[in-house]
């Protein structure tokens, strides 16, 4: 137990001094059960749990900030502290890495059965554990999953993130299809890592093949991408006939140009919610 007598410091001091995030240390309190953490009228509140109270946690109160919870500068050398030292990534540190999104990082990290969803977030499976990752929450009440700066050198992963990666070279999709060029694998992918049930090249009439079509929302996406046969002159007669061809099959139509392959993921996500089709995580 801490020295009682030692000058005592806020949690916040406490983080700087430590030279880490405050609120990651709330967050590490609150997952040791050293604190609780309340939510009222939209702001945080904490109070000191038995245990808190063991590791030297007392309330302070002050005229400027009110009752807060103090801790003796002790704490500095405890392994709660010395553990967090090691810098960790969230999904949207790794997202950055890869120039993805962070809903998109977190449902390859799905695919490859290291996370599970919550109601309001994620949670690590026994998979997950096995690459280091550890449960965090926000102080928002949000679940997520944290995991060591080593995960950006792990080969199944650094193999996904490939296949998200438009200079990636690769005839094949996460899924095993085969693509025509790495705009087509994008948007296979894409719809692959949300869960979203699609077939390619579809006959939707003698005269109309459709580059990719979602049965279950009857939805037609057109890719007019760098493919050898997108050039041809049958392939811009087949561009400019389609749309009236896949209406007319009872279809709506999403067309993607190839400029649009980099910002995918804010496309397919606005125009897919305006379709009505609801999306994962």
């Amino acid at each position: 137990m801490p020295d009682s007598n030692s000058k005592k410091i806020s949690t916040s001091r406490l983080a700087k001094s430590a030279g880490i995030d405050s609120r990651q240390l709330f967050a590490r309190l609150v997952e040791r059960q050293w604190i609780t953490r309340t939510v009222k009228e939209g702001k945080n509140h904490y109070a000191l749990t038995a245990k808190g109270e063991f590791e030297g946690g007392e309330y302070q109160t002050s005229d400027k900030f009110g009752t807060y919870i103090v801790w003796p500068q002790t704490l500095l050398q405890h392994r709660l502290l010395q553990d967090m030292e090691q810098p960790r990534l969230s999904a949207s540190a790794i997202a950055k890495h890869a120039g993805l999104s962070a809903r998109l990082v977190n449902l390859l990290l799905q695919e490859l059965g290291w996370i599970e969803p919550l109601a309001n977030g994620w949670q690590t499976t026994q998979l997950g554990q096995q690459q280091d990752g550890q449960n965090r929450e926000t102080q928002e009440g949000a679940s997520y999953v944290s995991w060591p700066e080593s995960l950006l050198q792990q080969p199944q992963l650094m193999q996904m993130l490939a296949q998200l990666d438009i200079e990636h070279i690769t005839d094949f999709a996460l899924d095993g299809r085969g693509v025509s060029d790495a705009g087509e694998r994008l948007l296979c992918n894409w719809l692959y890592l949300h869960r979203l049930h699609f077939a390619m090249r579809r006959q939707l009439k003698d005269d109309c093949v459709a580059d990719i079509v979602l049965p279950d929302h009857a939805l037609v996406i057109q890719y007019w991408g760098n493919r050898p046969d997108d050039r041809s002159a049958s392939a811009l007669q087949h561009k400019l006939a389609a749309p009236e061809a896949i209406t007319a099959a009872g279809y709506r139509l999403l067309e993607v140009q190839p400029q649009a392959i980099l910002p995918l993921d804010k496309l397919l996500t606005r125009e897919l919610q305006k379709a009505g089709i609801r999306l994962s995580k």
